[in-house]
């Protein structure tokens, strides 16, 4: 009877890489870069470990353990990363048309003689009550204000336009806290080829019947040309 060799308890072990186990922390904190742009490298970072720690694990001679964790990384890093991207381009091209929407709907109720209702989307920072003459009596002081406002080149430009509706050409953010965008429209159909009417909107939370809701506001309207 012969005594059995002792097993070497060492003989299969293989250590984990850290290449992988950084990765798969990378891949995990990827979930960062859908609450916020500023966490967008993690993805990148994620993915880069990944591949540097499948192509450690795959080394003949490292003999190293890992390679699921490398590829649960690569899988967690990638999928955040184009969410958090297309979720983005999604809200932009939501937000984008409703700036697009606020700007036609003034453009209408400018070309149209609705000038009090086009004042009436305006914030105060288009045309100041600090700008009236003082001591003016609250009808007096809207009046004033309501023939300061159609004065106004942009105005004047749309109100001239009569049934020709402007082309609007171009909306982008303007990359403020306030969520403010500037959209642009081609005054070429009301006979000014050469002039740009830019219009800058952000949207406002106000108290309505039913709860706060988001109402887009012109802060400011401006030519070019």
């Amino acid at each position: 009877m012969t005594a059995e060799r002792p097993i070497d308890a060492t003989a299969d072990y293989r250590p984990v890489s850290p290449l992988a186990v950084a990765a798969l922390v990378a891949g995990l904190c990827s979930a960062l870069a859908l609450v916020t742009p500023f966490a967008w490298a993690l993805p990148l970072v994620g993915t880069a470990l990944a591949c540097a720690a499948l192509a450690d694990v795959d080394r003949p001679e490292a003999r190293k353990a890992g390679r699921l964790a490398a590829l649960a990384a690569l899988a967690l890093s990638l999928g955040f990363g184009a969410q958090a991207v297309s979720s983005l381009l999604v809200d932009r091209w939501i937000m984008g048309g409703r700036a697009k929407a606020a700007a036609q709907t003034w453009i209408d109720a400018v070309r149209e003689g609705r000038t009090a209702e086009a004042l009436g989307l305006c914030t105060a920072a288009v045309l100041p009550i600090s700008s009236l003459p003082p001591g003016l009596e609250h009808e007096e002081a809207e009046a004033e204000r309501l023939r300061r406002f159609a004065e106004l080149p942009a105005v004047k430009a749309l109100a001239d336009c009569g049934a020709a509706r402007p082309l609007l050409t171009h909306a982008a953010a303007a990359g403020t806290d306030d969520g403010a965008w500037t959209v642009q429209a081609d005054l070429a159909a009301c006979g000014a080829s050469d002039t740009t009417l830019r219009i800058a909107v952000a949207p406002r939370k106000v108290q309505g019947t039913s709860g706060t809701v988001e109402q887009w506001r012109i802060m400011g309207v401006g030519l070019e040309r």
